[in-house]
């Protein structure tokens, strides 16, 4: 009963259960006591982040490697100690605010889900946990009718008694849920620890001079990658290369080339900074964007325009304005551009606005506290745009080399991006920086200056672009790695949010909720 894509009169049962569940615990009643419910809260589950190192046994590889790949004391079975110390690479930490796009109740938290058969439930507050439990039970009972003594020796519990007695129907802030470990606590989601040492003896199994792998080997490789990708943050961005390999592959095999190899890499990056480098939940659900971001790229150059909300902390030297900026192309990224005169180039239009896209997302995060922040970047490229939705393409050409940055970029300053479509006539402010390079910021800002919300110079600040990051970024173009610490500039600190509310100043403030944050983006 483990379907993900199971027709739906297969959970119309537990979807009703969970309906029932939420309704009854959206009103005031108080359920009545359950037998399971007593048996359950005297279990302690136990934690699965404490799961002892010398309790797991080393997972068999499911890469056979050929006599000519091993190598005297590099055993064929890995095993991955979270407890040995690694160098960690940076990232920004935590932030201490929350989005006030978050909504905020004055009741307990009270709700529950279903996947399939397995229902999840959420509750604060101790008495109010059994509330939801008992409840949630009750209504099980109502749709399958629970054991009874006249039943047939052959007929069981609906309420699996087993889950029950290994702590599952206990309430714990860190708790293992459908292969993920939720901590509640510090609101974070990671893989278990079996899951980070399959993920180790996956890369260990690969050695550089590995060459080639049989198809279905890498089926494997990649589907056990993809699963972990939601707990590794920037991850999804570096698949270019190994999905390359799969569509030219030969007959049976696949070719590890030296794209492949360098996409293993990354995995081994961050691998060794796993334990300090979850994935918090804040960076998986997109909420009401915190800034509003409009770039466009030309053979010239590339340029975008900023607009944060209200609430919105600058860093230190910035204010609460709009952000400019823009970036003229060197001599050898132009001369390497495909045009009607030069059929032979190596890099496109929609490169170039994929790299201008990049730059952009510098620009928001060096001029602004992005981080756990959904920001919303526009372009009126339609490649661009959905490159960065999907995250990876299936060549190793230009693209490949920049949504590799992309990740590396989101993973150190913990960002939640959204990318739209904006038509070519609508962005006259990021057409304009992309191209009148010929124009000084004086005489271009004032061109602009009926599509900016304030008049003169008080209306706007200008953001020049990193030479660190614009150096990985031309790298990419070329078709070049840069080492991941490239994309890791410190910005300056944030300076703290303070807005008037009724005549009071806050360092809360609370803006109104979208009414459906989870929307689709609108159709291009």
């Amino acid at each position: 009963m483990g379907w993900k894509n199971s027709p739906p009169v297969f959970s119309t049962a537990t979807e009703t259960i969970a309906d029932l569940a939420n309704q009854r615990l959206a009103s005031a009643m108080e359920p009545r006591p359950h037998p399971l419910d007593e048996e359950a809260e005297k279990i302690v589950p136990e934690s699965p982040l404490e799961t002892s190192v010398s309790q797991r046994q080393s997972l068999p590889s499911i890469l056979r490697r050929s006599s000519k790949h091993l190598r005297p004391g590099r055993p064929l079975r890995v095993r991955w100690d979270p407890t040995l110390p690694h160098s960690s690479p940076r990232h920004l930490p935590v932030p201490t605010l929350r989005d006030p796009s978050l909504p905020k109740q004055s009741r307990p938290l009270s709700y529950v889900d279903v996947f399939v058969d397995d229902f999840i439930g959420l509750a604060q507050q101790s008495g109010n946990s059994r509330r939801v439990r008992r409840i949630l039970m009750h209504a099980i009972d109502d749709v399958f009718r629970p054991l009874e003594a006249t039943d047939s020796i052959h007929r069981r519990e609906p309420i699996s008694l087993k889950k029950l007695r290994k702590g599952d129907c206990s309430w714990s802030t860190v708790k293992l849920v459908l292969g993920w470990i939720i901590d509640t606590a510090n609101m974070t989601i990671h893989l278990p620890p079996h899951r980070v040492e399959r993920l180790a003896e996956i890369l260990a199994s690969i050695p550089v001079t590995q060459r080639r792998c049989s198809v279905q080997k890498w089926y494997k490789v990649l589907g056990e990658l993809r699963s972990m990708s939601l707990a590794l943050p920037g991850s999804r961005n570096i698949f270019s290369h190994m999905q390359s390999a799969l569509s030219l592959k030969t007959g049976n095999r696949v070719a590890l080339d030296k794209g492949v190899h360098a996409a293993l890499d990354d995995f081994r990056f961050i691998l060794k900074d796993i334990a300090n480098r979850p994935t918090r939940i804040a960076e998986l659900v997109p909420l009401l964007a915190s800034a509003l971001g409009h770039h466009d790229a030309s053979g010239t150059g590339a340029g975008g325009v900023w607009f944060p909300a209200t609430h919105l902390s600058p860093r230190a030297g910035y204010s609460n304005k709009p952000v400019l900026w823009r970036l003229k192309w060197p001599k050898e990224i132009m001369e390497k551009l495909v045009t009607s005169t030069n059929r032979s180039g190596t890099i496109s239009n929609s490169d170039l606005e994929l790299a201008g896209a990049l730059l952009h997302l510098e620009a928001i995060c060096q001029s602004f506290d992005v981080r756990e922040r959904t920001i919303l970047s526009k372009t009126d490229n339609l490649n661009t745009l959905f490159w960065q939705r999907k995250g990876s393409t299936t060549s190793g050409k230009v693209p490949a080399h920049l949504l590799r940055l992309f990740g590396i970029h989101q993973r150190y300053h913990r960002y939640v991006p959204r990318f739209d479509y904006l038509s070519g006539p609508s962005n006259p402010v990021a057409d304009a920086l992309s191209r009148d390079f010929s124009m000084s910021w004086p005489q271009l800002t004032k061109s602009l200056a009926p599509h900016l919300p304030q008049k003169g110079k008080d209306g706007f600040q200008i953001w020049d672009p990193t030479p660190q990051v614009v150096t990985s970024v031309f790298s990419a173009l070329h078709k070049k790695r840069s080492p991941p610490e490239s994309l890791t500039v410190e910005p300056t600190a944030p300076t703290p949010p303070i807005l008037i509310v009724n005549g009071i100043p806050t360092l809360n403030p609370t803006i109104n909720w979208a009414s459906n944050p989870l929307s689709k983006p609108s159709r291009t």
